[in-house]
């Protein structure tokens, strides 16, 4: 009876600092786990099912333990979110393997890449993309999955800067640097890269979303220079506006 009540306590232990573990490290879904939570779940796992059965490990070494293995994955976790070379090598980056309607062959035959166009193929297929003569743009996501585009007017937007760190490599993917990004943010009168939550960059152009939560510049809103378009202020112009839009169109 006390062996039951003594591994009851060990599980019980386990479980709270492994689910404590994943609500602090922000992994409460399988989707959201990367190579390093899922090999880690597997040491913490076989460490709680290891000492269940033995008596020759104390309670508070077994606590040690957890807590130990806990501390190392949460600082390989933090080493990934601010060390890009750390984070290309664990858990991997995003693979272009057809732009402008043309395969890169030098991804693809990359053995390192392990790129399967057959695998590729079907999950095109459940996208609803059933050649890759359709496909404009495609690349491998860290998690494996295919992102397609087929309309060159949607490409998707590159992130190049989160939580204070500059994602050069993906700079130099389209073909810019760390001085294009500060001189950009020069003339968008932002001061300091600690003003700034996330940074990407589509169709050559640089978007910030601040600290503050406002993005630079705001494409739905802004105009072209990007300042914001003012709606009329007068009553009457308003209306003329309206009449405009709303009026039939005369024929030549």
């Amino acid at each position: 009876m006390a062996l039951n009540i003594w591994m009851f306590l060990k599980l019980v232990t386990g479980f709270a600092i492994i689910i404590a573990y994943l609500n602090i490290s922000g992994r409460s879904q399988v989707s959201q786990m990367n190579a390093i939570d899922l090999v880690g779940n597997f040491i913490l796992g076989g460490l709680v099912g290891g000492v269940l059965y033995t008596t020759n490990i104390s309670f508070h070494e077994y606590v040690i333990a957890l807590l130990i293995g806990v501390g190392i994955l949460l600082t390989l976790t933090r080493f990934c979110r601010k060390i890009n070379i750390f984070r290309n090598v664990t858990i991997g980056r995003q693979i272009p393997i057809i732009k402008d309607g043309r395969f890169l062959m030098e991804n693809i035959r990359d053995k390192n890449n392990k790129i399967d166009m057959l695998n590729i193929a079907s999950q095109l297929n459940i996208q609803g993309i059933y050649s890759f003569d359709d496909v404009y743009f495609a690349q491998v996501e860290p998690s494996g999955a295919i992102t397609a585009i087929t309309d060159k007017k949607k490409l998707p937007a590159l992130i190049i800067y989160y939580d204070g760190v500059i994602r050069a490599n993906d700079l130099e993917d389209v073909g810019l640097s760390e001085e294009d990004l500060m001189e950009d943010m020069k003339r968008r009168n932002i001061e300091k890269l600690e003003d700034i939550f996330l940074a990407e960059i589509k169709d050559g152009q640089f978007r910030y979303v601040l600290m503050d939560g406002n993005v630079i510049p705001h494409t739905r809103h802004d105009g072209r220079d990007g300042a914001p378009t003012k709606a009329p202020h007068s009553p009457g112009a308003a209306a003329a506006l309206a009449n405009g839009l709303t009026s039939p169109q005369k024929g030549g």
